[in-house]
């Protein structure tokens, strides 16, 4: 316990992210539940669990914060998020208030883990990028062997270069990581940073992406937890723009292993 009166808890259980939470939920405690959850969600594994039984809300109305980090989550990185709650009375609570509004509720952490849909390994690339002017052609060629790795022979002339736009717009004193992401017909491109845009940046950016890509596509930004930030494009991959994937010996060294 803290001395702010919350107890956080985080594990690992099947691939799964495990976060249990004690003590209280109150206005002072809610940006670091908030933090700590975007932070396990950008961790990312193939999902969060959330396990809420320990948990006592000075209100029922500062439980928004799970929808909140909810929203963001299935916006970017896409992954799974739930809650468990086996105390009937807090169930009852929360289901009368429709609290939270969007999360799967489970009354075990066995039945939430296994709800959750897993991913392949070869469907993410997380790759730090190096501090020079070597970076935006770095960023070009990881992203270059994760299309070919993932057989999108289609984005080949598009995922690439939206990785160079986003290094270029990002300036950070610290690494940048490279996120990519191919799920189903999404593949993303996205880039990990402290730095923050102003409006005029994102609408350039926004402008040389859509001369880029020859697909719909959306982009915006996920808080990480930390005073970090995810700025990313989700591309849709034509159903015919997929073949069977090249897997390239090296593929490996760019590919997180989960």
């Amino acid at each position: 316990m803290t001395g702010d009166g919350l107890e956080v808890d985080v594990r690992e259980q099947s691939g799964v992210l495990v976060v249990r939470f004690g003590g209280r939920l109150d206005w002072m405690t809610y940006m670091r539940v908030q933090d700590v959850l975007l932070d396990c969600a950008t961790t990312e594994l193939v999902g969060v669990v959330v396990e809420l039984d320990d948990l006592v809300a000075e209100s029922p109305a500062l439980l928004v914060v799970f929808d909140v980090v909810w929203l963001s989550a299935v916006r970017w990185p896409g992954i799974s998020m739930s809650i468990v709650v086996s105390d009937h009375q807090l169930r009852s609570t929360l289901e009368s208030r429709g609290l939270p509004r969007h999360i799967p509720m489970h009354a075990t952490t066995a039945a939430a883990v296994a709800s959750v849909v897993r991913l392949e390994h070869e469907d993410r690339v997380d790759a730090a990028l190096p501090t020079c002017r070597c970076l935006p052609h770095v960023a070009e060629r990881i992203t270059e062997r994760a299309c070919e790795r993932w057989g999108v022979q289609s984005m080949l002339d598009v995922a690439p270069q939206v990785a160079v736009e986003l290094v270029s717009h990002v300036e950070d004193d610290s690494t940048l990581a490279l996120l990519l992401r191919m799920r189903d017909d999404k593949l993303s491109v996205a880039v990990r940073t402290t730095a923050r845009l102003n409006l005029k940046q994102w609408h350039v950016m926004r402008h040389n992406v859509a001369s880029i890509a020859v697909c719909n596509f959306s982009m915006g930004e996920t808080p990480a937890g930390g005073g970090r930030h995810i700025i990313w494009a989700l591309l849709d991959v034509p159903e015919d723009g997929r073949r069977p994937p090249s897997y390239l010996p090296e593929a490996a060294v760019f590919t997180h292993q989960g």
